[in-house]
Order: C-alpha cells, then sequence, then structure tokens
C-alpha cells in the first residue's frame, strides 16, 4: 500500500484530502504543519508528500528546504497552495517541488497528479 503524507493546516481540506485517498487505497499520515511533517517523513518513510505553502510554524518553503537536505530529499513533494502568482510557483519549484497545485483543486485532478508519482 502506498503511503502519502498531507501537511496542511486546513483542518477540513486535510480530514476530506485523508478520507477520500484513504477511501481509495493509499495509507495517509496527517501533519499540521512544516515541524510536524519532517518528523512524520522521517518516522513513515511515505512514497509521497503533499504539502500547503501557507502554514504556521515552518510553512510550506521551509520545509522543503530542509526536505531537500536531508536524507529522504528523493521523496516526491507536491505542493497545495493558494499563491498563484508566478513567482510562487517559481520559488516552489526552485526549492525542489515536483508540482505546484492551485486551490481549489478537483479531486480528480490530484488524483491523476499523485497517481503520476507513485
Amino acid at each position: 500500500m502506498k503511503k502519502i503524507i498531507i501537511i496542511d493546516d486546513e483542518i477540513k481540506l486535510r480530514e476530506a484530502l485523508v478520507e477520500l485517498f484513504s477511501f481509495i487505497g493509499y495509507e495517509i499520515i496527517e501533519a499540521q504543519d512544516g515541524l510536524e511533517g519532517l518528523e512524520k517523513v522521517k518516522l513513515h518513510q511515505p512514497d509521497l508528500i503533499l504539502c500547503d505553502v501557507m502554514m504556521p510554524n515552518l510553512d510550506g518553503y521551509g520545509f522543503l528546504k530542509k526536505h531537500s537536505a536531508s536524507e529522504n530529499a528523493s521523496i516526491p513533494v507536491l505542493l497545495l497552495t493558494a499563491k498563484t502568482e508566478e513567482k510562487d510557483v517559481m520559488t516552489g519549484k526552485n526549492l525542489g517541488a515536483r508540482e505546484y497545485i492551485k486551490k481549489p483543486f478537483s479531486f480528480q485532478e490530484l488524483k491523476k497528479i499523485i497517481e503520476k508519482y507513485l
């Protein structure tokens, strides 16, 4: 079973994603910010990471910087965000994000992108 970590401080969105992806057969681990996300990545060794950009404590860009320098850097990170300016997209990509998924998104769109990396 493929394992995905969802790092997002929006509880309702995180819970909805957990429910939907669990239903279709993925093991899902949750984290509410980048710091907790780093700990859970180290602990659970997921196949993929979905990470919000705007979060307290450690945002998505900070998470990416630390993740890219860790022993788990090969685990792909997909950023989820409402920040849609080209400079934001380039910042995410330059830090190592494989995809920059703009909110709002459809579940089918997200599922298709996730399957591309799993």
